[in-house]
């Protein structure tokens, strides 16, 4: 599912890139201030250092759990000046030891509440997964349904280069006047098949599985053989996300209170006629690379991701890389464990904003549609 930090001095390396303002002190008695150009409406954070009692439940956590999804991060991360000595030591430290790897992140960690635009210290998290669709390597009558890799004519613009914008990039395509245009949109590409002939790297025989499968930005396909193979992100064509559900709640197709992943499949299956359409309010689509389902879903980040440890945030605001705890109850759920920022979403937008990579299977499906809780989160940087 679910891209990138450079740093721009010692300090915004800690926290993040693109920042616009930031406050010029980074202890464990300043507050960090920072107001990060990005699409989120102009959001600000403040990240307010805390003691670890003010995290809560983190002494209950299994902290070998959370440390073994770190070190997975490490490979990725032991480049930078900022994570080499922490990464060090993480693989020095015996994650079947929860004391040991508890003792590990309190001392070699800073933790810091987040509080989104300053005020609001309540966040949401919701979930994803690993989907499982039936597919095929040749379309048929059944398997009707591409999935896509990466078109040719897919280009990727860094604005930083022409000095437009500190970190985005822009996607489009180079048009026959030698003009580089918004590449296709949903609607665009599922309408017209010559579009991106050629370009399928398996079919399968579920839209609407396929629909989920875009959001989640991985999947595996199990072919008529009895051969599982993962597809996982490869590209995007610069579209900005549109939840499809609250365009079903705006038209009074569903309750808000009753929003899930699971009421908006059976809203799309009872009504066919009016599926398409709907699917075409997300102009967002995703592009697929083929890998051996025995390496698992990868993240943004580029590390495998851990059931029930990693998650996915805004990287204008978390640091992909870095453990984040969160602290979500409700009815049913007490999720209050420490996680490693791995992934991005389109959905995800926000300082306190995340969302939890519950794995593969039925189970896993079933909780990441229904997820949708209030969270305090944490962020904890090197010190």
């Amino acid at each position: 599912m679910k891209t990138h930090l450079k740093a721009l001095s010692a300090l915004c390396a800690v926290l993040l890139c693109g920042c616009a303002a930031i406050k010029p002190s980074f202890d464990a008695q300043t507050p960090l201030i920072a107001e990060p150009f990005n699409e989120t409406k102009n959001q600000s954070a403040v990240y307010r250092p805390v003691s670890w009692k003010a995290l809560s439940g983190w002494k209950k956590d299994d902290h070998g759990e959370a440390l073994t999804a770190f070190v997975k991060s490490c490979d990725r991360l032991a480049a930078s000046p900022l994570w080499t000595k922490v990464c060090a030591e993480a693989k020095e430290t015996s994650a079947d030891d929860r004391v040991s790897a508890r003792l590990f992140f309190e001392t070699h960690f800073q933790p810091y509440e987040v509080i989104a635009d300053g005020t609001n210290k309540e966040g949401l998290i919701t979930g994803y997964y690993l989907p499982l669709l039936n597919g095929d390597r040749q379309k048929s009558k059944r398997f009707a349904y591409p999935i896509y890799k990466k078109p040719a004519d897919l280009v990727v613009v860094d604005l930083r280069s022409f000095g437009i914008n500190a970190r985005k990039e822009a996607r489009g395509r180079l048009s026959s006047d030698g003009r580089i245009t918004p590449y296709y949109d949903r609607a665009a590409i599922d309408s017209n098949a010559s579009l991106l002939a050629g370009n399928e790297l398996l079919w399968v025989d579920d839209p609407i599985g396929l629909f989920f499968m875009h959001i989640q930005g991985s999947g595996l396909i199990r072919l008529p053989n009895g051969e599982t193979r993962l597809v996982g992100y490869a590209e995007q064509n610069g579209r900005s996300y549109y939840p499809i559900g609250s365009h079903l709640v705006q038209i009074g197709a569903i309750r808000r209170d009753a929003l899930s992943m699971q009421s908006i499949r059976a809203w799309l299956k009872a009504n066919p006629q009016k599926m398409r359409e709907t699917l075409n309010k997300n102009p967002s689509y995703i592009f697929f690379e083929e890998r051996d389902a025995n390496m698992g879903a990868f993240g943004a980040l580029g590390a495998p991701l851990s059931p029930k440890r990693s998650i996915a945030v805004d990287p204008s605001f978390i640091p992909l890389g870095a453990p984040v705890f969160i602290s979500a109850i409700d009815q049913s759920n007490d999720i209050s464990r420490l996680c490693v920022a791995q992934d991005t979403g389109g959905a995800i937008k926000g300082a306190a904003r995340a969302d939890f990579f519950w794995g593969e299977g039925f189970e896993a499906e079933e909780r990441a549609g229904k997820m949708r809780m209030q969270s305090a989160m944490w962020i904890l940087l090197p010190k």
